[in-house]
C-alpha cells in the first residue's frame, strides 16, 4: 500500500488509516490509565509498609498530552504501513524512585542513589538493586533492605577511611625505616579457583628486584605477607645447596 499523508499535508487518510489512528490514540489512553492506577497502588503499598515520601521515595509520575510530528502505523508485511503526522495523544512520564545511598570511593563520601528499576507482582516487589537477586519480597522487607543499603554506605565510608588511615601509618613507618626501598600500596592476589581473592597490601620494592609485601592491621601495624629474594632466585642448583649447607653448619 502506498504511504498516505494526513489532512495537514492536504491528503485524505483512508478509512482504514483513520481507524488505525483512532485505535492508536485509544490504546495510549488505556495504557496511561493503567499506568496511573499502578502508580497509585504501588505508592499506597509503600506508604502502608512505612515508606515516607521525600525520605524513602519520590513520585514524579504524571500524565501528559503529547503531539508527535510523525508516527509509523501499520505493518509492512500486512501492506498497510503508513506515516501519520501531528497526532495528539495521552502519555505518561516519571514514576516512583526509591531513595538510597552508596559510598563513592573516588569522592570518599556517601552520595545519593536513586533506584527506579523495581516491579510489583501481587503483594510483593522485585528489586535486585536491593536484594542482589530476583526473589519477590514484601514491602516491609523492601523498606528494611533500603535502610540496610543506606546504613551500609555509611559503614563502608567509615571502614574505608579507617583502613586508609592505617595504611598511611604503615607507609610512613616503612618509608622512615627503609628509605632505600620504593614503598607503595598494591592489590595483591591470593588463592585459586572460587577462593581467589584480592587484598590491599603494601609492597617494598628494591632496586635489585627483591621485594616484600606487608599485610596491614587496623591500628597501622603490619606483618610480612610475601617475600622475594632476587639474588637467591638467580642462584643455580649448586649455589642453592651451598647456601643451605652454610645455614646448617
Amino acid at each position: 500500500m502506498e504511504k498516505q499523508l494526513n489532512l495537514f499535508e492536504g491528503v485524505m487518510l483512508t478509512q482504514e488509516q483513520e481507524q488505525m489512528v483512532k485505535e492508536f490514540i485509544a490504546k495510549k489512553e488505556k495504557n496511561s490509565n493503567l499506568s496511573f492506577e499502578e502508580n497509585r497502588l504501588v505508592q499506597s503499598m509503600l506508604v502502608d509498609a512505612g515508606f515516607v515520601q521525600g525520605k524513602d521515595f519520590t513520585n514524579t509520575f504524571e500524565t501528559v498530552v503529547v503531539t508527535a510530528d510523525e508516527i509509523e502505523l501499520g505493518r509492512s508485511w500486512m501492506d498497510n504501513e503508513f506515516t501519520a503526522k501531528d497526532i495528539t495523544y495521552v502519555n505518561t512520564k516519571g514514576g516512583i524512585t526509591l531513595l538510597s545511598k552508596r559510598y563513592d570511593k573516588e569522592l570518599d563520601k556517601v552520595v545519593d542513589r536513586g533506584i527506579s528499576y523495581f516491579s510489583r507482582e501481587g503483594d510483593k516487589f522485585e528489586c535486585s538493586s536491593l536484594t542482589g537477586s530476583y526473589r519477590k519480597i514484601k514491602p516491609t522487607t523492601l523498606l528494611a533492605k533500603l535502610q540496610e543499603q543506606r546504613e551500609r554506605a555509611e559503614y563502608e565510608m567509615k571502614t574505608n577511611r579507617e583502613r586508609n588511615n592505617a595504611f598511611n601509618i604503615a607507609l610512613n613507618d616503612l618509608n622512615l625505616k627503609f628509605p632505600a626501598a620504593d614503598i607503595f600500596i598494591i592489590d595483591d592476589y591470593s588463592g585459586y579457583g572460587r577462593s581467589y581473592r584480592t587484598y590491599k597490601r603494601i609492597k617494598a620494592q628494591f632496586k635489585n628486584g627483591s621485594y616484600v609485601t606487608f599485610s596491614v592491621n587496623a591500628d597501622g601495624s603490619y606483618g610480612v605477607a610475601k617475600k622475594y629474594d632476587a639474588e637467591f632466585a638467580a642462584m643455580g642448583s649448586n649455589e642453592v645447596m651451598e647456601f643451605f649447607t652454610n645455614q646448617n653448619k
